[in-house]
C-alpha cells in the first residue's frame, strides 16, 4: 500500500526521533510550516519540496510527484539522518 509523502515524512521523524524544531533548523523551513505539513494543513509546494529535498539529500521531484516508494527508499538509505544535521 502506498503512503502519502507526508505520512512517510512523519513516520521518519518519529523513527529517528527528530523534533519539529530540529527539522526546522535542518531544513530552513519555519516551524509553523513543518507543523502545518505534519498536520495536513499545508501542501507540498515547490519551495517546500526544495527544503525537504535539501534536508534529506533527495530529488525534488519525488516530493512533488508523491512517489512514495522512492521517498521511502531515499529516507531509509544511509546516512540515516538528514544531511544538514552535520553542517555548522
Amino acid at each position: 500500500m502506498h503512503q502519502h509523502p507526508i505520512q512517510l515524512f512523519k513516520k521518519y521523524l518519529r523513527k529517528e526521533n527528530i523534533s519539529i524544531q530540529e527539522f526546522s533548523q535542518m531544513s530552513g523551513m519555519p516551524e509553523t510550516e513543518v507543523r502545518g505539513l505534519m498536520d495536513g494543513e499545508l501542501p507540498i509546494t515547490d519551495l517546500r519540496a526544495h527544503h525537504l529535498a535539501a534536508a534529506f539529500d533527495t530529488d525534488v521531484e519525488i516530493w512533488l510527484n508523491g512517489n512514495s516508494e522512492k521517498i521511502e527508499k531515499e529516507l531509509y538509505r544511509t546516512p540515516k539522518r538528514p544531511s544538514l544535521l552535520e553542517s555548522d
